[in-house]
């Protein structure tokens, strides 16, 4: 086989082979794409089904909360309160029925006056709950209130919220109505007058109307939509209504989803024909998340991915024939005739013909290089073949010596690849400790802002429904104040501005002495409903009760009024906290921004030793909360000539190395003092010690106390080698409950 054929044919592998690689990577790439288009599409639907369903149940918890918040602060008639029920629910076809449940005689303390009437029990205990009828849902029925006194789970709508005086949203459950057991999540909220339970009150939503609105449409062809309770169960399927109150999948899958739904981070899996994804979302304020899971087909990702496939090996088949056919013809011209002369060339000085003169060639490239070598080799040839015998020895010589030569180059060789790769590993454990300390600084930083974060958002749901009252108010106010004598609007402007002078609140102990103070007085002064009005007293901030606050309790319009100061009150309370976790957050952001910014520098400047301390301390104060305390001892201002970021990773190490110790609790002390001629820094921590173990090698590469995974044994050696570098030098000394880290610098001058 000649060389052009072979050339030819192995040209031919390389392109087929190529473009087949190409072609499963195009096919990889947009299978890939479609991958990842299908999943944020997925996603994108889920985040729209949540809002749907976090609207649903907000608008139901809203409704709630009013009603919730007028039965707190006034004492209606049972006839109220079943017309408040009926509203809640009536004009609004989302909503199956509305109910609540009162304790015995805490209502109105007449249960023995309304025994056999509708929406009472047996006793006369309030418990009314209003829905549409199943047959004709345009007609409202009134019942009794069922499972409330049970303590299995279809007693929880009302005992969860009796123990916890907290929300609940509880998982689905079927309800006897009308003879049919009908699938329903209720949303409850407690009832609690003067720090007391008296009862709960709550909107239903039927699961089938649900399904209904939001999850019969089937997105991505066969795909499907359903929402998953906390409990890791099916509430609605949008594809398999059988699967209502079923788990979602199989034990280790909802494993998996319960720890998503824990988490609140997004969950994937593998189902058969296509892919599950898992959204959870929260609702308001109560504890657990629910979460909507998108079913994607497979079909969704091979719809389009064939004909990207077909498409690129047409287009190969249909290249290989033509650069098959340049190549050869450019081979044929610049390399086959070359070899050729070479040959031809070659086979003349091979047969004794030094005569032979090298052809022309107009190409200067590696053919006639070698043109120009054999031209060489001509002219040398014989001059070789008289010094043969002397080179000889000289080669035989020239061996020994290269192959010393060779052995010294290898083992050079192996010396310097384990010195790289040594140096390769000790940057690798070097990055892999810093990154670990930066990862457990940025959950724990993440987790204290999201405590803030949660206390702004309850406070902005606190300003808007105080906002809604107040507005609902002002017309009664303006008419009130119009109609009033000037010494009652007088007495309730120095009340209003009173109050929005008073920032503290009264809690615990200290809100029921003033509450029961106040009482006294105003049953003394002869006031009716006494204790009611000293608990709006207390609330509002007052520790006694002025003149001007027993005037207004005279009078007639007291309700309204006292509900309007306590709006007032509440937007006051809920601006305080928002600026309380805005001041936290901001002094946190500060911290990792001075952080961030001295990590960037690196020429040596002159620094305070105890500012680059302190630049850790606050990133460290701020990942950890106040569960670490943190005591300071700078005696010392001494300053020194160095790298910043240098000295912040040197304390980062011990004092990321003190809070792994001390488990995130305890206490810290830092000291700075000077010594004679030398500046010490001491670093002492309550953590459980050394262990005795690796005591005599605290500060050697790879040596660490740590449990396996959680250290690489490289921090302490960094910062031993940073302390050798500015001539310091460091010791220490340990034992369970206190270890310290001593390091000393000299002064400069």
């Amino acid at each position: 086989m000649s060389l052009r054929t072979r050339f030819s044919l192995y040209c031919a592998i390389v392109l087929f082979t190529f473009s087949v690689l190409l072609t499963l990577l195009v096919a990889a790439a947009a299978y890939y794409d479609a991958k990842v288009s299908s999943q944020e599409a997925a996603f994108a639907k889920a985040e729209g089904a949540s809002f749907e369903v976090r609207k649903i149940f907000s608008e139901a918890i809203t409704k709630v909360g009013e009603a919730k918040s007028r039965w707190e602060h006034s004492r209606p008639s049972r006839a109220s309160v079943e017309k408040d029920l009926v509203d809640l629910f009536q004009n609004d076809k989302k909503f199956l029925g509305a109910g609540a449940v009162f304790e015995p005689n805490l209502f109105d303390g007449k249960d023995s006056s309304f025994i056999g009437r509708k929406g009472s029990n047996s006793s006369g205990r309030f418990v009314p709950y209003f829905h549409r009828s199943i047959k004709n849902p345009n007609e409202i029925s009134l019942e009794e209130s069922v499972y409330y006194d049970n303590t299995d789970e279809s007693g929880n709508y009302y005992q969860i919220p009796k123990a916890t005086l907290s929300d609940f949203v509880g998982e689905p459950y079927f309800y006897p109505l009308e003879g049919v057991n009908v699938y329903m999540i209720s949303l409850i909220r407690p009832i609690i007058r003067q720090g007391r339970f008296i009862g709960i009150v709550g909107l239903d939503l039927k699961l089938s109307d649900l399904e209904e609105e939001l999850f019969s449409k089937r997105p991505f062809g066969a795909g499907h939509l359903a929402l998953i309770s906390p409990g890791g169960k099916y509430a609605v399927h949008g594809a398999k209504g059988i699967l209502q109150g079923k788990n979602a999948g199989t034990p280790e899958v909802k494993d998996s989803i319960q720890k998503s739904l824990s988490s609140g981070q997004p969950f994937a899996y593998l189902v058969e024909g296509g892919n599950s994804y898992i959204f959870p979302f929260g609702m308001g304020t109560y504890g657990k998340n629910w979460a909507i899971e998108v079913y994607v087909p497979d079909s969704v990702l091979w719809n389009d991915l064939g004909p990207i496939i077909l498409r690129c090996l047409l287009i190969t088949f249909a290249l290989l024939p033509v650069c098959l056919y340049f190549l050869d013809r450019f081979f044929c011209k610049y390399v086959s005739e070359g070899l050729s002369s070479a040959t031809t060339f070659a086979d003349s000085l091979g047969a004794g013909n030094y005569s032979a003169q090298i052809p022309t060639r107009n190409f200067h490239d590696e053919i006639h290089h070698l043109f120009i070598t054999l031209e060489n080799m001509k002219e040398k040839l014989l001059a070789a073949i008289d010094q043969q015998i002397r080179s000889e020895k000289i080669l035989r010589e020239s061996a020994e010596i290269y192959s010393r030569n060779e052995i010294i180059r290898l083992q050079k060789e192996e010396l310097e690849e384990a010195l790289g790769e040594l140096k390769t590993a000790q940057e690798t454990l070097l990055r892999n400790e810093r990154l670990a300390a930066i990862g457990r600084i940025s959950g724990a930083v993440s987790h204290q802002i999201n405590n803030p974060l949660g206390a702004i958002g309850a406070s902005r749901e606190n300003i808007s429904f105080y906002v809604k009252r107040v507005t609902a108010l002002l017309p009664f106010l303006f008419e009130y104040l119009s109609q009033a004598s000037e010494p009652e609007r007088e007495f309730f402007n120095i009340t209003l501005k009173r109050t929005l002078e008073n920032h503290k609140e009264q809690i615990g102990k200290k809100f029921r002495e003033t509450r029961h103070s106040i009482e006294a007085l105003l049953k003394q002064e002869e006031i009716e409903e006494a204790s009611d009005k000293a608990a709006v007293v207390a609330e509002l901030g007052f520790a006694d009760c002025p003149d001007f606050i027993l005037q207004l309790c005279r009078c007639s319009e007291w309700d309204r009024i006292s509900e309007f100061l306590m709006a007032i009150r509440g937007l006051e309370i809920s601006e305080e906290v928002i600026h309380r976790s805005t001041d936290r957050m901001y002094k946190i952001v500060s911290a990792l921004e001075t952080y961030s910014g001295i990590a960037k520098e690196d020429k040596e400047r002159w620094v305070k030793i105890s500012d680059t301390m302190e630049v850790v301390l606050g990133v460290y104060e701020g990942a950890g909360g106040n569960r670490v305390t943190v005591e300071r001892n700078y005696i010392s201002e001494a300053t020194m000539r160095c790298i910043p970021e240098d000295m912040v990773r040197l304390w980062t190490q011990v004092v990321d190395n003190a809070y792994q110790a001390m488990s995130g609790e305890g206490k810290l002390k830092v000291s700075i003092y000077d010594a004679e001629s030398k500046i010490i820094c001491e670093v002492e921590d309550s953590g459980s010690g050394i262990p005795k173990s690796i005591r005599e090698k605290v500060g050697e590469v790879l040596s660490s106390g740590k449990s396996e995974g959680e250290g690489a044994g490289i921090g302490l050696a960094v910062a031993a080698s940073i302390s050798k570098k500015y001539g310091g030098s460091w010791d220490w000394e340990s034992e369970p409950g206190c270890t310290i880290f001593r390091f000393s610098f000299p002064k400069s001058e």
